[in-house]
């Protein structure tokens, strides 16, 4: 597994990856690039959203699944900044399929929920995958 960067912002809001294998992510690390003072209170509700996608020869999806990485899980009221070099409460859980299931590839696509970015603004996520 590959150390991963992906950094989202009003131009790039979503990032999708692909694969010929069953995507295992282990989230590491998060920032919110942010001046705003009250950045507690606008990251407390969002989300990063991981759809994990797994296609046939077709190119019909065979199962979708959403998970919801919760921001407010990684910090309190006292954090001092928008940072967070160890991510450990973002647990990605593979999507589960017949051992037969005729996958051909896999698409991630990682997306914010409830968080709307300003021009100066992004949020970066590092994990392995």
């Amino acid at each position: 597994m590959a150390l991963q960067h992906v950094r989202l912002d009003r131009a790039n809001p979503v990032a999708v990856l692909s694969g010929t294998s069953m995507p295992r992510l282990e989230f590491r690390q998060a920032l919110f690039r942010s001046a705003d003072k009250g950045w507690q209170r606008r990251l407390y509700p969002a989300a990063l959203v991981v759809t994990t996608t797994a296609f046939d020869l077709r190119d019909r999806k065979l199962v979708v699944d959403h998970q919801a990485m919760r921001f407010s899980v990684l910090y309190d009221a006292s954090w001092p900044e928008p940072v967070f070099l160890k991510v450990r409460n973002w647990p990605y859980k593979p999507v589960e399929l017949r051992k037969d299931a005729p996958v051909v590839y896999w698409t991630v696509e990682l997306r914010l929920r409830d968080l709307r970015l300003g021009d100066e603004e992004w949020v970066e996520v590092a994990f392995l995958g």
